[in-house]
Order: C-alpha cells, then sequence, then structure tokens
C-alpha cells in the first residue's frame, strides 16, 4: 500500500476512478442503509381496470374475477413510492385455472408498471397453482413515485386477500458488496497492466498477450453485456431452470441438490448430469440476484476461464507467449463454441470446452521425447484432475468423447503409457477423479443401473445410428461461414492445411514436438470433423455390439465431435505458426487466422443479435411459467430423466393407471415433498400414489409405510392394514450417498492440502 498510494496521487485519472467508484458505492451504501419500503394492500384497496371479467368479493372477502375470465389485467394498487431494487410480494389467493384452445393450463400473477420509461423491468410473476399463498419477486430499475402493482388473470377465476409488498434488503447489501467486488478487479487490473503502476507484469510481453486477451474475452461476450441480451438459445430455460432449481433447493436445505423441489411433481436432473459449476449462478439467486444476472455472471466467469485455461496449457506447450495468445483467441472465438454459448445454450458443453486444453498439455510433459521428471509428473496428474474432474462435472458426452480420444493416444504409444512413471500418474489421476466425484457418480449409476430409467438415449440398433447419421453437418456447412455458425472455423482448416503442407514439403526441419502434436492433433481433429458430417457411417456403428454402440450413440447429435475438433485443430493451427516463426513466415500466418477469426466473429454477430431475444426473464421460483407455451419445467428435458411409466404434458403427468387404494382426507405439497392425512382398510394393505416422480431420494419422516415405483412414474406409499394418521414424506438422501459425500469431501481436502505442501516446499 505504501507503494500504491503515492502512484495513485500522482495520476490525475486515477484519482477520478476512485472517487467515481465511491461515489457508486456511497450511493448504493446509501440505499441499502435506508428503511425498507413496506406496503399492506388489503381487498378493498383495489382499483378495478378489468374490461370484460366479473369482479366481485369471494366468500373468503377476497377480491378479483370470481367467475372465469378472459386473459387481461384486472385490479391495480394506487400509486406507491419505490427506490430501485427487488420486491417480494406475498399474498394470499384463490386460483382455479381454466385450459385455453391447445389445452394449456391458464395462470395468474403479478407485475409492476410505471407512468415513466424504464423505471420497472416489466416482467410477469405467476402465482402457483394449487396453493393458496405464494410469494413472487419484481424488480424496480429506478426510484420513482409512479409505481403500481397489477394483478394479471390469465383465464380462470382469481381472486386476492392481503398483499404485502416490501423490499428485499438483502439483495441490497449484495449490492453493495457487488459494486465493491467490482471496484477491487477493476483497480487490480489496471494496477497489474499500466507499465507505470508498482505492481505492473513486468514482463512486457506477457502483460501486453494478457492484455489483447482480455480484449478478446470481452468480445466473446457481447450479447451478455447488453442490456437484456444473451437470454437466448435452444436450451436456455433449461439451464435456468436447473439454476432456479439448485437455488430453491439451496434454500429449502437440500445440499447437494438432488431433487427440484419447486418443478411440478419434483424433478432430478441433477442425478444424470453433473452441476458442480452451476452452484455459482444458484448461490447468487439465493442472495437475491435475477436469474438472468446471474446467468449473465456465469458466461463471464466461464468465458474468463476459458481464455486463462487456454492461453496456460499453449504456453506451457509452446514456451511463447504470443503462440499462446494466438491459440486462447482463435479457441475463445471459434465459432462452435460460440454456436454453443449463443445460438445453443448449450452450458454443459460450452462450460466442459474451458477445461479441454489442459488434456493436451499433460501429455505432452507425459508423451515428450524423453521421460517425464518428477515435477512433470505432477504437474500432468493435477491436469488431468482437473480436466476430466470437470469434464465429469458438467458434460457427460464431452467426457466420453475426450475418453476415447485420450484413449486412442494412450493405445499407440503403449509402451510409455505403462512405464511406470506415466502408469502411476495414470493410476493416482483416476483413483484422485473417482473419489472427488464419488458424491455424484454413486447415485447416477445406480440411477443409470436401475433400468428405471431408460429414456436416455436413442438406443443402439443400426437404425439409432441412422438417425444420429441424419443429424450431422453436411461437409460444405463445416468449411464455410453459414447462418447459425455451423462450421470448425475456416481459421483453423488454413492453419491444418498449412502444417500438413510445411510437414509434407519439409519434416525434417520440423521440431519433434511440433512434429507430434500438430500430426496428432491434425489426424483425430479431422477424424472429429468427419465424425459430425452426415458422411461418416453412424448406421454401421449402431450395428456394433450392443454396449459398445449404446456408449457410441449416446452423443445423441453427431457435431458434438467438433468440441474435440476445435481444441485439437488449434493446436495443429499453432504448431504451424510455431514452426513458421524463425522463417518470419509466421507472423503473416497468425494475421491472416485472426483476421479470418474476426471476420467469422462478425458475420457470427450479425446473423445472430437480430434472432436474440431480450425479454426479460423474470426472478421468480416459478421460473417454469416464464415460457408462455410450457408450463412444465420436464417439458424442457425431452422426456429424459423421468422414471418409466410417466407421461408427461404441458402442465404435469398423466395418470393413467388408479393407484390410490387407501383414503387420503387431505394432502399438501411442501418445499420438500408431501404430508398427507390417511386411513387404511382394515383388511389389506393401502396404496398412496404421491404427486411425486419416483426418484431414491426421498424418506418417509413421518408415519409407516414401504416405497414403490406406481405405474404411472410417481412414487407410491404401501402403508399397513388399519392404519392411519399423518404420512410426511421428504428428501432423505440413502446413508450410502452420504458416506461418498463424506469420502468425496475428505479426498478434496486432502489432494489441496498435499498441492499447498508441495508448492510450499518448491518455493
Amino acid at each position: 500500500m505504501k507503494r500504491i498510494w503515492p502512484f495513485l496521487r500522482k495520476s490525475k485519472a486515477a484519482m477520478v476512478l476512485l472517487a467515481v467508484e465511491l461515489a457508486i458505492i456511497g450511493f448504493t451504501l446509501a440505499q441499502a442503509v435506508q428503511p425498507a419500503a413496506n406496503y399492506e394492500i388489503m381487498p378493498d384497496q383495489w382499483e378495478v381496470i378489468a374490461k370484460n371479467a366479473t369482479i366481485d368479493y369471494d366468500e373468503e372477502g377476497r377480491i378479483g374475477a370470481v367467475e372465469p375470465a378472459e386473459e387481461e389485467s384486472i385490479l391495480r394498487t394506487s400509486q406507491l413510492r419505490l427506490s430501485a431494487g427487488h420486491y417480494k410480494i406475498e399474498a394470499d389467493y384463490n386460483f382455479v385455472p381454466t385450459q385455453n384452445k391447445d389445452e394449456q393450463e391458464s395462470h395468474a400473477g403479478v407485475y409492476f408498471m410505471a407512468d415513466d420509461a424504464m423505471v420497472v423491468t416489466g416482467e410477469r410473476e405467476l402465482f402457483a397453482v394449487g396453493r393458496t399463498h405464494d410469494t413472487v419477486v419484481l424488480n424496480v430499475r429506478y426510484t420513482n413515485k409512479t409505481i403500481r402493482l397489477v394483478a394479471y388473470d390469465g383465464g380462470g377465476v382469481f381472486t386476492l386477500g392481503k398483499v404485502t409488498i416490501q423490499q428485499d434488503r438483502v439483495y441490497a447489501w449484495v449490492r453493495v458488496l457487488g459494486w465493491l467486488l467490482a471496484a477491487f478487479f477493476l483497480d487490480l487490473l489496471l494496477l497489474l497492466f499500466l507499465p507505470t503502476s508498482p505492481l505492473a507484469i513486468r514482463n512486457a510481453d506477457l502483460r501486453g498477450c494478457l492484455f489483447l486477451l482480455g480484449g478478446a474475452v470481452l468480445l466473446a461476450s457481447m450479447p451478455v453485456l447488453m442490456q437484456g441480451g444473451g437470454i437466448f438459445g435452444d436450451d436456455i430455460h433449461f439451464h435456468l431452470s436447473r439454476i432456479e432449481g439448485i437455488a430453491q433447493g439451496l434454500k429449502s436445505g437440500q445440499f447437494p441438490v438432488r431433487i427440484y423441489s419447486q418443478a411440478k411433481n419434483g424433478y432430478a436432473p441433477s442425478l444424470f448430469y453433473g452441476e458442480l459449476c452451476l452452484y455459482f449462478p444458484a448461490v447468487l439467486r439465493t442472495l437475491g440476484v435475477s436469474v438472468q444476472l446471474s446467468y449473465h455472471l456465469y458466461v463471464l466467469a466461464v468465458q474468463m476461464l476459458t481464455a486463462g485455461i487456454a492461453f496456460y496449457s499453449f504456453r506451457q506447450m509452446f514456451s511463447h507467449n504470443k503462440t499462446a495468445l494466438l491459440g486462447s483467441v482463435l479457441y475463445l472465438l471459434n465459432p462452435y463454441r460460440l454456436q454453443n454459448l449463443y445460438w445453443r445454450a448449450a452450458v454443459g458443453e460450452y462450460t466442459a470446452m474451458a477445461f479441454l486444453p489442459l488434456i493436451p498439455a499433460a501429455l505432452c510433459l507425459l508423451y515428450g521425447k524423453k521421460e517425464p521428471t518428477k515435477k512433470q509428473a505432477g504437474v500432468a496428474c493435477t491436469e488431468m484432475v482437473i480436466a476430466f474432474g470437470m469434464l465429469l462435472q458438467t458434460h457427460m458426452i464431452s467426457l466420453e468423447i475426450m475418453v476415447l480420444a485420450t484413449a486412442v493416444f494412450c493405445l499407440f504409444h503403449l509402451r510409455r503409457t505403462f512405464s511406470r512413471c506415466v502408469l502411476f500418474v495414470w493410476l493416482k489421476s483416476v483413483a484422485i477423479v473417482l473419489l472427488l466425484n464419488l458424491w455424484f457418480l454413486l447415485p447416477f449409476l445406480e440411477i443409470m443401473g436401475s433400468g428405471i430409467y431408460g429414456g436416455m438415449y436413442g438406443g443402439t440398433t443400426m437404425n439409432a445410428g441412422r438417425m444420429i447419421q441424419r443429424l450431422g453437418y453436411t461437409i460444405p456447412e463445416l468449411f464455410t461461414w453459414n447462418t447459425y455458425s455451423k462450421n470448425i472455423g475456416i481459421e483453423l482448416i488454413i492453419g491444418c492445411m498449412v502444417f500438413l503442407w510445411v510437414w509434407i514439403g519439409h519434416d525434417e526441419e520440423i521440431p519433434h514436438r511440433e512434429q507430434k502434436i500438430g500430426l496428432w492433433s491434425t489426424g483425430i481433429g479431422l477424424a472429429a470433423c468427419w465424425a459430425s458430417t452426415n458422411t461418416f457411417p453412424w448406421g454401421l456403428v449402431g450395428a456394433l455390439p450392443g454396449k459398445i454402440s449404446g456408449i457410441l450413440l449416446a452423443i445423441q447429435f453427431p457435431w458434438r465431435y467438433l468440441t474435440l475438433a476445435a481444441i485439437l485443430l488449434t493446436l495443429a493451427t499453432l504448431c504451424a505458426v510455431s514452426v513458421l516463426r524463425p522463417q518470419k513466415w509466421g507472423r503473416p500466418l497468425a494475421a491472416l487466422l485472426l483476421s479470418a477469426s474476426l471476420f467469422g466473429v462478425g458475420i457470427f454477430y450479425r446473423e445472430f443479435l437480430p434472432y436474440e431475444s431480450r425479454r426479460y426473464v423474470g426472478d421468480s421460483g416459478e421460473l417454469i411459467y416464464a415460457d408462455s407455451i410450457f408450463t412444465n419445467m420436464a417439458w424442457y428435458y425431452d422426456n429424459l430423466y423421468l422414471p418409466s411409466g410417466a407421461k408427461e404434458d404441458r402442465d404435469g403427468f398423466v395418470l393413467e393407471a388408479e393407484e390410490t387404494t387407501a383414503e387420503v382426507e387431505q394432502m399438501e405439497k411442501t418445499a420438500g415433498g408431501v404430508t398427507l392425512q390417511y386411513s387404511s382398510d382394515v383388511e389389506t394393505d393401502g396404496k398412496i400414489e404421491l404427486p411425486l416422480l419416483y426418484y431414491p431420494v426421498y424418506g418417509i419422516k413421518e408415519g409407516t409405510g414401504t416405497q414403490f415405483k406406481t405405474e404411472n412414474g410417481l412414487l407410491g406409499v404401501m402403508v399397513p392394514a388399519g392404519s392411519s394418521g399423518t404420512l410426511r414424506v421428504e428428501v432423505q438422501e440413502p446413508l450410502r450417498w452420504r458416506l461418498a459425500e463424506f469420502v468425496s469431501l475428505v479426498t478434496a481436502f486432502a489432494w489441496v492440502g498435499s498441492l499447498l505442501i508441495k508448492r510450499q516446499k518448491n518455493i
């Protein structure tokens, strides 16, 4: 600090920036310490604005549409003075939904409106169906005194009792903390990159490369830096629902979160799909950050992580800052990666791509010209544990593809693989990955091996393979700029071809490292490109023995092999630049490659931005209603992760068989399960079908009975004959899962501790 303060005093620009930061933090702090706005609205305080609905008081004294109404706003409050922030709307209500001509269930809720523009965010939050009390969150951008709360009826009977509006003070303090962190990191970056700063990175070449890499991160993140941007893509509601589901699970006391309790009938994709990284945006949600901003921050974090890991890995492999910068930019701006980010919103896949460069970096250490040293072996082990462990936690299909590619490489280098040093590294890495992830793997393997959840993959027949083949890209699509960025990147094709040209004509002049990396990357990378097209014989793959074809056809879409192609062809391109650098041809080639990459990004944004939705996605726990068409979260999962017998529709699950034989007097769905009152016949055991999908995450907390799966795919409880009373079923993991979590936790502490001890010894 003694060195920093004199530097700041000498710089007028630094003092101005510091003053601006303090002003923003001070203003946010002043808002946080103000008394929280708190309004209570009784039924007789609403103003009727309905045009078609019949507005009256119901038997309980609530006001609203007492007969099924058309879709319209029916009530509004007087003008309220609200400051910027989040507001919890808590309401007592009665809602009896109807169905429209498409057999969709209607919904009702509230929203903010204001006389002045841009004051409120405009989202409509919907109250849960089947309850009489709910809390939703609405947002105000700017302090204003013309804001009103409006009640909206999408069709059906909808009446309101007491409604309270209370400012979320937790979020107000989170905003203060957010601005403090933003100011801290901005100042830290400036101190690291300004040449005159006492904390500046002394290596000017490295400093410049990192600065340009930061610019590439901003370029790749443009959609999420725009107002309302980045909330678009094939699977966006699926992943926003996952973030919301984890957040709600954490709030209800689950850790780790196994079930999305706010989904209709409960939903458990976390048993099939690694979600560790999504705890970051989910924790932000629990602090009051909007689901949209939480997702934006997640994307920015993944972008920075991708750039950082790529630069670290390429720098380790090529020992050259500018070569590492070139590779990082080409990888960061790769068309297929941008397609995953924005066109498809493939969160698992683009997150997995952040860790891929660590795998070739580790292989280069283990399979170099000489046997790896003890230090190199330790670094390679750490890199593989992080890479394969995070692939397991982000995208199982990417893990499968990388394991297959790595296995081919290791089998070809069989002698080195089974050397004492390398084999020990592999065994140690695999053991650590398995133990670190046992908390996820044990439930996953039990679920997948149960035979109850069979809707995961398309099958193992030749026809299933042909269906996958039909979905592949055409070869012209793969190698040309086109709509939706369905290509691997012209710059990588150019770089790959240049490497092959240099190798064919001057193979004896190519250094061993570049030759080996380039040939392997080109060979497997081009094979991966072929596998992504509709010319690859996926039908023949489907004809292989059941287990083998089942694993290979689990990719669902063949172009997922471009995940592998993107990293490998980037490496081949870097080999071409590295080989030509001493001959002064490296710089022109790098300029050509960067120009092609930037041109491709321009085409991508020209095609993408006009399509992108800028509708603000709200903050309600009932995020499953964010889409006006689909109201059942499971709909977003394409029938995946459902137990056999479960048949979904847009509003829930179809009950084709009658399972309940006991008399159920009262049933209430809670945050973590179901509570009911029942009585069973004295002669035979009774069956009770619960409104919960069958997953082995529930336990009987009160009452007696045996759990089973009903024909409808729901959770059933067999209760003793002649019994009666209260039955309470809630989330309760099996003891063996808890033990697996403990093993993973101990392994994490032991592994991190050993790394810190080794680092301390090396200092």
